[in-house]
């Protein structure tokens, strides 16, 4: 049987850090917040290069915040991959918004703007591209077809934390991607917000 994931190996292989450092949240009884969390939120903003980094218990709950952070109404659509988690798509059900699906692109198992923009509708509020294996979709694209359609962008980046999007006037991205291509998960501004209204949320390990 061909296993997606394998966390034993994973584990195996680090595992006396991990052991080591859950032992000493273990003795220190402090498993919401605390030291080794609030640690673990000043590494990620160092290593992301942004100012804010919500922990949360999962990837789940960081799209949540995001979303919920927007003022969707019940209803409004949001086109979402059709490769992807479950949660993707369970996060805007929950909220009682509509997920519209598309495909992806074969090569990279992306979302892509050719596909985003065949799903657009008068109900479509938000896109949530979702960054797969490592390598970020490609989001010059999408930003301008969001902004086009004034539409906010809620970035799934829980598989690719640390990739580089390299836009075409290079690594520096443009006003309208930046700090938005390395973040776990982040909120672009519709155009009835600030262009620097940014949030960040991850999951914590």
């Amino acid at each position: 049987m061909l296993q997606m994931v394998d966390l034993k190996t994973q584990y195996s292989r680090i595992k006396s850090e991990i052991d080591r450092e859950m032992q000493e949240v273990f003795d220190s009884c402090i498993f919401i917040g605390g030291p080794k969390v609030n640690a673990f939120r000043e590494s990620l903003e160092q290593y992301l290069g942004v100012k804010h980094v919500i922990p949360c218990a999962n990837g789940t709950d960081a799209l949540q915040i995001a979303m919920m952070a927007l003022g969707l109404k019940a209803g409004d659509e949001v086109i979402v991959p059709a490769f992807t988690y479950v949660a993707t798509a369970e996060v805007i059900a929950l909220l009682g918004l509509t997920p519209v699906m598309t495909d992806v692109d074969p090569g990279t198992m992306n979302i892509t703007a050719a596909h985003i923009e065949s799903a657009i509708t008068p109900r479509t509020k938000a896109i949530v591209p979702v960054h797969l294996f490592g390598q970020s979709a490609d989001m010059e694209p999408i930003m301008a077809l969001a902004e086009k359609h004034n539409l906010f962008v809620i970035e799934d980046n829980a598989q690719a934390i640390g990739a580089d999007y390299q836009a075409l006037e290079g690594l520096q991205a443009p006003p309208t991607l930046k700090n938005q291509v390395r973040s776990a998960i982040s909120v672009a501004p519709r155009s009835s917000l600030p262009k620097t209204s940014v949030a960040t949320a991850t999951a914590a390990p």
